[in-house]
Order: C-alpha cells, then structure tokens, then sequence
C-alpha cells in the first residue's frame, strides 16, 4: 500500500495543504471567483467535487456555479503554469469530464509531459482524500434501447456543447443528417500526455471522409453530412466524450434520448 504523507492547516474555513515535495495546495470553500491567483498558479472550480473548470486566468472565469476552488502553485514542480494546466485538462477531458471555457490548446514538449505526470502523481491521490477525483461522476441509467419513429423525421435536434453548435434531424433510422452551418471542434480526443486517443482517431477518420462538406479554416460545415448513428455525430462534432443521446434536444428542450427511448 503506497502512502502519501501531507500536513493541512486550516485557515478559517479554507484549508492549505503542504505535500512532501515542497507544493502547497490551497482548497478555498467560497462560491465567487474572488479571489487571488499569483503568477505560477492555477485553478480548478469545483461543485461537489467535481471538476468544471481549469485555468490560469481569473478574466476567463464565466457565469458558473462551483462550491470550493483549488489553487495549485507550479512553480514548486518546475513546471510553467500552462503546461501543468494543458496536462490536467487533457486528464480531465480523457476521463469524460465536461470542462467550461477550456483555455487554448497548448501542446506540452515530450520532456515536460513526464513531470506533468510525477506532480499529478504526487497530489491527485491527495485531492482524492478531500473528495476531489478525476473522474466523470457516474450516472446509473437503466440501459436504453433507442427507436427511430417517423414523427422523428420531422424534428429538429440542436447541438450546443463545448462550443460546438449543429443542427441535427433524424431522418431515417440509419440516417443522421446534420445541417449545413454547423460549428464543429477544432481539437480533443486527447490522452493526458498528449497523445492521440481513440475518439481522436475515429473523429479524423469520420471528418476525413467528409472533407469535401467542411471548411477546415473555419471548422464549419458546408453541406448537409449524413452519418449513420448518433455516436458518429457527437464524434464528428466534438469528439465525443458524452453521452450525445442527451447532448441532442429539441425545441422545448426534451432530449433525443426522451424523444425515442423505449
């Protein structure tokens, strides 16, 4: 059994954490972003232990419920802020979790990835232990079986997730069409160290039979694309990562999953 040795100071209802390394955690419980970041720190905005943002910026902080913050200093690592800030997004994003307003991409050089990864190391285990984990926070559905209807044929299914925005009919039941003008993502499907991972690929491979229907400056699509399954779409779109069966609904809201489910 490894065992990770810390020391917690509790500073009114905040708690700083000092790992055996020479890093300090700082866990806030507040729910505003006022608060103060110095220069080799970042963010993590958490609702009940889930983590919904990562950052370096205070400015990019949008409108979002979270019930504690995490501050983590870099420079105890040797590590810029970026790099350590990219690793943990891509970490996050791996396991399927939903992230809001994820800074630009950054690419993190072979020899820093590793370091990346020794200070993960170090402190996600500790974080595990005040109830924070990487991890998407598991939602139990019985297991669904999906019918297309024909009354399906004629409605509209709209996509807004992660920046991505599309427009979906579920035309027939093999047949997904996603409507001209939809906004796709430029980048995920990424392992934490960077890598290419299963999602990334099969989006590449699905976009790459398209490529005569999409704009790869703008990452717009130019004509209706059929695909034929809902998995496809929500891959094409954003790399998957979700469960699109929810991600796509109609006007009054009701979920693709609500509308066919049997």
């Amino acid at each position: 059994m490894k065992k990770t040795k810390f020391t917690v100071t509790l500073i009114d209802k905040n708690l700083e954490i000092a790992l055996a390394s020479g890093a300090v955690l700082q866990l806030l419980e507040q729910n505003h972003p006022r608060f103060t970041l110095q220069k080799d720190e970042l963010f993590l905005l958490l609702k009940k232990g889930q983590v919904k943002m990562i950052g370096a910026d205070l400015a990019s902080i949008p409108q979002l419920e979270f019930d504690r913050i995490l501050i983590i200093n870099s420079a105890a690592y040797d590590l810029e802020v970026l790099y350590l800030c990219q690793f943990l997004t891509n970490l996050a994003q791996e396991n399927g979790i939903t992230l809001r307003e994820t800074t630009d991409s950054v690419k993190i050089p072979k020899n820093i990835v590793g370091v990346c990864s020794r200070a993960v190391e170090e402190f996600l285990p500790v974080l595990s232990a005040f109830g924070i984990k990487f991890e998407k926070k598991k939602i139990v559905l019985p297991k669904a079986q999906h019918r297309w209807k024909k009354a399906l044929a004629d409605v509209e299914f709209f996509v807004d997730y992660q920046g991505s925005k599309a427009t979906v009919i579920w035309q027939k039941s093999n047949q997904l069409v996603i409507k001209a003008g939809a906004k796709m993502l430029e980048n995920g499907g990424m392992k934490a160290d960077g890598t290419p991972g299963l999602a990334y690929r099969f989006t590449q491979s699905l976009r790459e039979e398209q490529l005569e229907n999409w704009d790869a400056k703008t990452f717009v699509t130019t004509s209706d694309i059929i695909l034929k399954s809902v998995n496809e779409v929500g891959h094409f779109l954003y790399f998957a990562g979700t469960n699109s069966w929810l991600v796509l609904t109609d006007a009054d809201g009701r979920s693709l999953h609500e509308r066919s489910v049997v």
